[in-house]
C-alpha cells in the first residue's frame, strides 16, 4: 500500500514536473500534443517505476510470479494523476477553447487532488501543504516562463 500512495505522489509530481517544463517553453502547442506528452510520461514512470521495483524485489528476496503481478498493480498507480491531468485538460478546454487555460487548470486540478489525496491519507496538514506547495510552485513556473 505504502508503495502504491508514494506512486501516486512521486508520479503526480513529476508529470506536473514534465508539463511545467514541456508548455512553458512552447513544447506543447495543442491538446493533442499535451494528452500525448502526459500518456507518455505516464507510461515512461509506470516502466521506470514497475522495473526498479521488480529488479529491486528479485535482487533482495527473489522473484516469482506474484512479485510481478505486485509491481504491476503498485506501478499502475502512475496513471492516476495522469488520467486527472487529462480529463480536467480536456473538459477545461470544451469549455474555454483555450489550450493555456486548459493547461493550467489542469495542474491545478491535479495539485487540489494532490492536496486532498495527501490530507486524507495522513491528516497530516503541514504534509498535505507540502506536497500541494510542489505542485503550486510548478504553477507558478509555468505561468512565469
Amino acid at each position: 500500500m505504502n508503495e502504491r500512495i508514494a506512486g501516486i505522489v512521486y508520479g503526480a509530481l513529476t508529470l506536473l514536473a514534465v508539463v511545467t517544463a514541456a508548455t512553458a517553453k512552447g513544447y506543447v502547442a495543442t491538446l493533442a500534443e499535451f494528452c500525448f506528452l502526459v500518456a507518455v510520461s505516464a507510461v515512461g514512470l509506470f516502466i521506470a517505476h514497475f522495473w526498479s521495483q521488480l529488479l529491486s524485489a528479485r535482487l533482495t528476496r527473489g522473484g516469482d510470479r506474484d512479485a510481478v503481478v505486485h509491481e504491476a498493480v503498485d506501478s499502475s498507480t502512475m496513471f492516476v494523476p495522469a488520467v486527472v491531468l487529462l480529463i480536467v485538460a480536456l473538459v477545461t478546454y470544451l469549455i474555454t477553447g483555450s489550450m493555456e487555460i486548459s493547461v493550467t487548470v489542469a495542474m491545478a486540478g491535479l495539485t487540489v487532488a494532490l492536496f486532498a489525496y495527501t490530507w486524507l491519507g495522513t491528516r497530516a496538514l503541514l504534509w498535505s501543504l507540502g506536497t500541494a506547495a510542489v505542485g503550486i510552485l510548478m504553477i507558478v513556473f509555468k505561468v512565469v516562463a
